[in-house]
């Protein structure tokens, strides 16, 4: 199987400031992939790793 592992960033909404939406970076992401990897929050820096881990299997 071909592994293709997404990394999905999470944010987290702020008060809207005149109008405007405002979102912030949490530091966490989680990365998945279709063969059913699913690390759910962690470092936005671990989950980036194991994407790149994941891809070379």
């Amino acid at each position: 199987m071909k592994h293709k592992p997404n990394v999905q960033a999470e944010t987290r909404d702020l008060p809207p400031v005149e109008g405007w939406r405002r979102v912030e970076h949490t530091g966490r992401a989680r990365t998945t992939c279709p063969c059913g990897l699913d690390t759910q929050y962690i470092p936005t820096t671990q989950a980036t790793a194991a994407a790149r881990s994941h891809a070379q299997q």
